[in-house]
């Protein structure tokens, strides 16, 4: 089955409402995945903004999104669990508010062992509010 984008995130992630962060998948190459989120009210956004943990979260998602692509729709098994396993060089220069849409490139840069090295840009229009580089770990079956 060929996929038509934007994909609902949904079907790619674990996580579910209230804490998923990721509502669209818009494109998928092997080198870079793009995401949105319209930003909601959730456990972790604080007076009407996204909190710097719910940024994080999304960024990691955002990655996750990549991974349960390629689980459903080349490798065509189960969607993996992850975890974020560090974040470097992180910059949030500004925090989104309630809803306004965060459009995210997660560009690819290495994997090895199941431990992908992510750069992920987060942008709302044309204004990066974040960006950092994550490492994300695949959970053993």
């Amino acid at each position: 089955m060929t996929p038509v984008f934007p994909i609902d995130a949904s079907r790619l992630l674990p996580q579910q409402e209230p804490f998923r962060f990721v509502d669209k998948v818009t494109s998928f190459t092997e080198e870079r995945t793009c995401t949105t989120f319209e930003v909601k009210e959730s456990p972790i956004t604080d007076g009407g903004e996204m909190s710097a943990g719910a940024i994080v979260e999304h960024m990691a998602q955002s990655c996750a999104a990549r991974t349960g692509y390629i689980c459903v729709y080349i490798l065509h098994i189960p969607v993996s669990i992850g975890y974020i396993g560090q974040v470097r060089d992180l910059e949030i220069r500004r925090f989104p508010k309630l809803g306004e849409e965060l459009r995210t490139e997660v560009d690819f840069v290495q994997e090895v062992f199941g431990i992908s090295l992510c750069r992920v840009s987060v942008y709302c229009g044309d204004e990066l509010v974040a960006r950092g580089t994550l490492k994300t770990a695949l959970k053993d079956d």
